[in-house]
């Protein structure tokens, strides 16, 4: 009697235990972002690719590339005839599974 008995005990926590609720798990992700870089006040230097590529190797993710600086010039002497140029330099944004 006694063994029926833990029998059951041990037969409904095995029972309670597969009905409740589960937590879903999610991975874990570091995130890393790489910005253009400011040369001198108001001049920037593209990301390289090869930054990029070394990333890459090393298991980040690319995720996402943004325009970061917008940088707009004018050109030409005549006040008239002023086009305007504008550079872009987009920052990239990575993610791995931590480790």
């Amino acid at each position: 009697m006694v063994i029926s008995l833990a029998l059951g005990i041990v037969a409904a926590l095995v029972w309670a235990q597969q009905t409740k609720a589960r937590a879903t798990v999610y991975a874990q992700y570091e995130v890393r972002s790489v910005f253009p870089r400011e040369t001198s006040p108001a001049m920037y230097e593209q990301v390289s690719q090869q930054e990029v590529q070394s990333l890459a190797s090393q298991g980040w993710e690319l995720v996402s590339v943004t325009p970061f600086v917008y940088r707009n010039e004018e050109r030409g002497s005549a006040p008239t005839n002023r086009p305007a140029v504008t550079q872009t330099y987009p920052a990239y944004f990575f993610k791995r599974v931590k480790r």
